[in-house]
């Protein structure tokens, strides 16, 4: 069997984005946010069922799904697979934004409802080694929760390390499945449910049209041209750098690739040793 990568963001809204397999969405956020018996989600709506990007530069790439609960409440879920610094500040202005229409729709401040924004990141966003994090309005002193229109959930799979005998809750499931689904060639027993089995029948190639693998297709081209693009400057810029202005030039050159390589990697490209590079990155 061969199972397409849902980071990516055709296979994303298809895996999330369909209303006739509502029951995904609901099991993976009810697990994101921790939801119990009497809590938890038990209907969906889909708000933008045709928001499919074709290739990442699509102006509907943005986002990936939009929802809403039995109670009104709206949800942001969405996959970022490039680094992006400024993704937190992002996020904030997206639920920002949908809480904005919602104003602009009923006219009542007491009519607005909260919008809930959960980040699926394949890069390391926060400074905390915990792969998931919770964050709400909170009193400084009481940590009472009284401002409750916005939260945010960020899920960074880079920091998922757990191997398929440790997966012991449905979340833990849930990220193993986004992380590695693409690298399997069979559901793991650890994985079979009802839920996870139709999540793996949605990736599952032999289950998408030819018009669906055309554009899935053309997703990972235009990922793989990107990031060649992307190589190739930073190969330009590190040996113009060299030769226009030595150590100084590359350790400049060095502190920008930082946001978006490893330190190996940019020890390999600019001849700068790792202690140099990590003294840098304490600097930053």
């Amino acid at each position: 069997m061969i199972f397409l990568d849902p980071k990516s963001d055709i296979a994303f809204k298809k895996l999330f984005g369909d209303i006739t397999h509502k029951n995904i969405l609901m099991s993976f956020l009810n697990s994101v946010l921790g939801r119990v018996e009497g809590n938890k989600i038990i209907d969906v709506v889909i708000n933008d069922p045709n928001n499919v990007a074709e290739t990442p530069a699509s102006k509907t790439s943005a986002v990936g799904v939009r929802c809403t609960d039995q109670d009104g409440n709206q949800y942001i879920v969405e996959m970022q697979v490039v680094d992006q610094k400024d993704y937190a500040p992002r996020a904030q202005y997206y639920s920002a934004v949908a809480l904005d229409r919602q104003l602009a729709a009923r006219g009542e401040y007491t009519t607005l409802v909260p919008v809930i924004f959960v980040g699926i990141l394949d890069f390391n966003l926060l400074a905390t080694t915990e792969y998931i994090s919770h964050h709400f309005i909170l009193d400084a002193k009481t940590f009472a929760h009284e401002l409750k229109h916005l939260e945010f959930h960020f899920i960074e799979l880079s920091k998922f390390e757990k191997e398929l005998e440790s997966l012991f809750t449905v979340l833990d499931k849930w990220i193993y499945f986004l992380k590695h689904a693409v690298t399997l060639q069979k559901i793991p027993s650890a994985l079979k449910d009802p839920v996870m089995t139709d999540a793996f029948n949605v990736l599952e190639q032999g289950n998408w049209s030819k018009k669906e693998l055309e554009a899935y297709d053309r997703y990972l081209d235009q990922i793989r041209s990107s990031a060649s693009q992307l190589e190739t400057a930073y190969d330009k810029g590190i040996v113009e750098g060299k030769m226009k202005g030595g150590l100084a030039k590359a350790l400049e050159i060095a502190q920008d690739l930082l946001d978006v390589l490893d330190v190996a990697t940019i020890a390999r490209k600019t001849g700068l040793t790792v202690a140099q590079l990590e003294e840098l990155k304490k600097r930053k």
